[in-house]
């Protein structure tokens, strides 16, 4: 896919590398900096250094947005993954809760003095 964007002129000293001629072009009858294709961030910062010129480096930027988004399209839905995980943990941690609740509970209910039925205390010999 190709990807243009507007640019008044080309810096003169420009002179895109031999090997990147196929995929990036500047007609100046229209106006346009066009790039065929994702742009690396090497391809980037090659581009970048052949001009200090603030419209060219805003209109490569553009380019280089551009075929980000080509590589990598924003989701058309949302994810049910995290919300799914973080209610379950969240039951899980209720569960425990409960069940360390009704035990530590269980152990208080009976007096701490009651000896079981078989046993005979010193005091009543």
């Amino acid at each position: 896919m190709e990807f243009s964007v507007k640019l008044a002129h080309l810096p003169a000293q420009i002179k895109f590398p031999e090997r990147l001629t196929d995929r990036v072009s500047f007609d100046p009858a229209k106006g346009l900096l066009a790039y065929r294709g994702f742009m690396t961030k090497c391809t980037y910062d090659e581009l970048s250094a052949l001009s200090d010129d603030p419209e060219y480096h805003r209109a490569l930027e553009q380019l280089f947005v551009l075929t980000s988004e080509e590589v990598a399209p924003h989701a058309r839905t949302r994810s049910l993954a995290a919300p799914i995980l973080l209610a379950t943990v969240g039951v899980a941690a209720l569960v425990v809760a409960a069940v360390w609740m009704m035990t530590r509970h269980s152990g208080a209910d009976q007096p701490g003095g009651v000896l079981p039925s078989n046993a005979v205390s010193a005091a009543s010999r």
